[in-house]
């Protein structure tokens, strides 16, 4: 069978019933559907990005499965920019396809998405028991910065790290750099806006 393919794009209205649902699967504390109502229609200081499987016997003809895709959704992340701080809101893959890498796909998006909305810093809270996650968010520059004690709803502490983008000059370069060689490793598309994806300058 031909390796399944993938694409990220943005989160549109209709997806929420189904984003919702997977994030209850995979969070014990899963937001309720007003949070990403609230994210997606009155947040612009919010992006959020769904992680869709693309059928592979039909990848190469994307608009024929164009009506049904809501139901191939298997992940998705958030994230917010306000002046020039970044905070990545949320996180997820469905349990079956997790090892693939695909999370490390969706936080380099984020990522980018913060660095082309002039972030200089970006931050997240993660689960002092989530060590799979932590090893993830070391692998691109995380740092421990506090413990928020009590953070969520059964009484788990959490970590908060972030990455500083300014005063590192090769940190860019190198998010952008694997998100392209990752993205064709994993046979995914970016179809994140009309903009022109680079390096900004200075």
């Amino acid at each position: 069978m031909t390796d399944p393919a993938f694409r990220i794009r943005l989160m549109e209205g209709r997806d929420i019933p189904t984003v919702v649902s997977l994030d209850r699967q995979v969070f014990a504390d899963s937001w309720p559907e007003s949070a990403f109502v609230q994210e997606i229609y009155f947040n612009p200081s919010a992006h959020y990005f769904v992680l869709e499987l693309l059928d592979p016997r039909r990848a190469l003809t994307w608009h024929s499965v164009r009506r049904r895709r809501a139901a191939w959704l298997v992940g998705f992340v958030g994230m917010r920019v306000e002046g020039t701080r970044g905070h990545i809101s949320t996180l997820a893959v469905l349990d079956e396809w997790r090892g693939r890498r695909l999370g490390e796909m969706l936080l380099l998006t984020a990522i980018d998405r913060a660095v082309r909305d002039g972030a200089q810093s970006i931050g997240l809270e993660v689960r002092v028991s989530n060590a799979v996650a932590q090893a993830l968010y070391a692998k691109y520059g995380f740092m421990q910065r506090s413990l928020i004690q009590r953070y969520y709803a059964d009484g788990e502490d959490a970590l908060y790290l972030q990455v500083a983008l300014e005063g590192n000059p090769g940190y860019v370069p190198r998010v952008i750099g694997q998100l392209a060689a990752l993205g064709v490793e994993l046979q995914l598309e970016l179809v994140l806006d009309a903009e022109r994806r680079r390096v900004p300058e200075g």
